[in-house]
Order: C-alpha cells, then structure tokens, then sequence
C-alpha cells in the first residue's frame, strides 16, 4: 500500500511540473531511430473456403497458394472470430507454435456447430494481415 502511494504522490508531482513548465500534459513526440525500417505487410491470404467429413468430424480450410513473387509472407497462423464480422467482436490468432507453412488446416469440429475461422499471413517481424472471414457451419 505504502508503494501505491509513493507512486500516486510521484505522478502527481510530474503532473504538477509538467501544468507549471508549459500548461500542457501532452508528451513530446519521439522519432524513430535512423535506420529503422518497417517491415512490409504479408498480403492476406484469399480464397477461402472448407469441407467437412461428418464421419471422422473434421474440417479443412483450405486458402489460395502462396504466390510465387510474394517475399513478404513467411507462413500463415489460424484463428478464430466472435463472428461473422470484426464488428460482432474481437478474432483471435494462435500466437504460438510453428508457422503454417501449406495452404491448408484440418481441425475437429462437432457437427450442428458453426466456428467463424479466419487466417493471418505473417511476415518476418511477426506482423500479421488476416482473411476475410470464414463461417464454417458442420
């Protein structure tokens, strides 16, 4: 407790000298560093579509093929959506593991369910571009 204290009472004097130098509490734009450059963006992945096997209740989703030009794309990660639209809330990508490095994913969906799937290409800095997304209905 005494800890969140000292720390409110040091935020509240920077605050104080930060009104009493320049009446502003706007912080002070920081340049990048020379030399940094951005990574360019993976293209999202297009051209998705699934099938479903009611017998062994596996889905595949499978995307357009990686085009031969792209140097950007370094594999692509699988996700999934609270709907069929970003506006019905956030999506979700798997952050760990092995890049997907095919064009497809196979996962177990019971059937009568509906999972809206979306995939993310990624490039080297691990910056991701995501699909359209996919409503998969078993």
């Amino acid at each position: 407790m005494r800890d969140h204290v000292r720390i409110v009472c040091r935020a509240a004097a920077v605050a104080i000298a930060l009104v009493a130098a320049g009446g502003s509490f706007a912080v002070p734009a920081v340049a990048a560093p020379a030399g940094i450059t951005r990574a360019a963006a993976a293209p999202a992945p297009t051209g998705l579509a699934y099938s479903f096997d009611p017998a062994t209740e596996l889905v595949t989703v499978s995307w357009d093929p990686k085009d031969p030009g792209d140097t950007v794309t370094t594999g692509y990660r699988e996700g999934g959506c609270s709907g069929p639209s970003t506006a019905d809330g956030p999506c979700f990508v798997r952050a760990s593991g092995p890049l997907l490095t095919g064009s497809s994913f196979t996962f177990r969906l019971v059937a009568g369910r509906t999972f809206y799937f979306r995939v993310y290409a990624e490039n080297a800095a691990h910056q991701q571009t995501g699909s359209a997304i996919l409503t998969v209905t078993t």
